[in-house]
């Protein structure tokens, strides 16, 4: 646990104690009624459902479950700012009858796991609810017994009292300094108390109503990847077949041919070596541009920063970088240069821009990324354009892509990566 160190540290922790106060005093109420609701219906569906209008009760006990988990999950997101996670349930399709949809809700395992959050929940949300309710109460109106202990001192005996009963005199000033003191106590420590109620209720019911969309997520990001990998060794192949594959074997075969002409015409042959020389470097350039669509060496050496400033460099429409960043895992800045490449190699070929700007920020432990430019507008992330590879690439690393592209434009592409992804 961190220590505040300075007043707006105190001011900060404060200010988060009121969402956690909020988020701790009204799930309490709302756990009620969701167990009242719930338990009435799957009681009453459990009792009818040899007769079959059971199933359909089940089927909306579990409905309101969802309900009331899908409000937890929002709520629990609201509390720390942090992302809302969707429960992961099993769909079903257009055409399914009503008896298909009914039992697809029936044998989908995330609504019984929401029936258990609603039954186990009502017992962790009274703990934590009266745990809380307890020091708010005594941090807001614990004052008030220094002035109880003045007014009764008169009525009751001294010896009563705990100043009394612990023969502390005069037992007067010594209860209203017992009395100042829990108060300060509840007071210092009603932030700490209330944020770790709180991150133990988010942990119950992430583990109920997130874990499978997290299991999801990363299978989804895995696929993502995988796929990713596989159109980008797809596209190498191509490239090198295409180009420098085809140029060495012209190489080669111009080599034997000045050998040939080496004795019978040394001149011609020494005009076929100077082509050749040629055709090697511009073998040697290809090959360093395709490289640089792999990792970039600037990208190791020097950081995601000096690799997007050099990316800006070479395109032809002139692009301002706004980008100072710290260091950054591997995985997230080559996703970042790769986004950033290929955004400015889509806005080359088709915007008709004449200016453009490319920037990275780190903002709540998210990199935010966007190439922004002037042209023409309509780029699109639907398959077929060049922005719809991004999409997937970002998937891996459980990052977002938007593009804002009406036409006339401006065009505006932001990538967001969580840094801790």
């Amino acid at each position: 646990m961190n220590l505040p160190t300075s007043w707006r540290d105190w001011r900060d922790r404060y200010r988060q104690m009121r969402r956690d106060a909020a988020y701790l005093l009204l799930a309490w109420p709302l756990n009620v009624v969701a167990f009242i609701i719930v338990v009435t219906l799957i009681a009453l569906g459990a009792g009818t459902v040899i007769i079959w209008i059971g199933i359909p009760i089940l089927v909306l006990g579990l409905e309101i479950c969802t309900y009331f988990a899908d409000m937890e999950r929002r709520a629990v997101a609201a509390v720390d700012s942090s992302e809302y996670v969707p429960g992961h349930y099993l769909r079903t399709d257009p055409g399914d009858g009503t008896v298909r949809r009914l039992l697809t809700t029936l044998r989908d395992p995330q609504r019984w796991l929401d029936l258990g959050w609603v039954f186990v929940g009502l017992f962790v949300t009274t703990a934590t609810w009266a745990l809380s309710l307890t020091w708010l109460v005594t941090m807001f109106v614990g004052w008030l017994g220094m002035a109880a202990d003045i007014i009764v001192d008169a009525t009751v005996p001294r010896s009563q009292t705990l100043a009394g009963l612990l023969g502390l005199k005069p037992a007067l000033l010594w209860q209203v300094l017992l009395d100042l003191a829990l108060w300060v106590l509840f007071t210092l420590t009603a932030p700490f108390v209330l944020r770790a109620l709180t991150r133990a209720r988010q942990a119950f019911s992430r583990a109920l109503l997130c874990q499978r969309s997290e299991v999801a997520r990363l299978e989804t990001s895995r696929a993502a990847v995988q796929r990713a990998e596989a159109d980008t060794r797809r596209q190498l192949e191509r490239d090198i077949h295409d180009g420098p594959q085809q140029r060495l074997v012209r190489l080669g075969m111009d080599l034997a041919r000045a050998k040939r002409q080496a004795v019978k015409d040394p001149q011609a042959a020494e005009g076929i070596i100077s082509g050749a020389m040629d055709q090697t470097q511009q073998t040697l350039d290809e090959l360093r541009r395709l490289s640089r669509g792999i990792a970039p060496p600037v990208l190791t050496d020097r950081g995601l920063s000096a690799a997007l400033a050099e990316v800006a460099a070479r395109s032809t429409v002139p692009v301002t970088v706004h980008a100072d960043l710290p260091p950054l895992p591997d995985h997230i800045s080559q996703a970042a240069y790769f986004v950033a490449s290929e955004a400015l190699t889509n806005l080359n070929k088709h915007s008709g821009a004449h200016s453009a700007e490319l920037g990275a920020v780190i903002e709540t432990e998210q990199l935010r990324l966007w190439i922004a430019d002037d042209g023409v507008g309509g780029a699109s992330l639907a398959k077929g354009h060049g922005l719809a590879g991004l999409v997937e690439r970002l998937e891996g690393v459980d990052g977002r892509l938007t593009v804002t592209s009406p036409a006339g434009g401006p065009t505006r592409v932001e990538a967001v990566i969580p840094c801790a992804s």
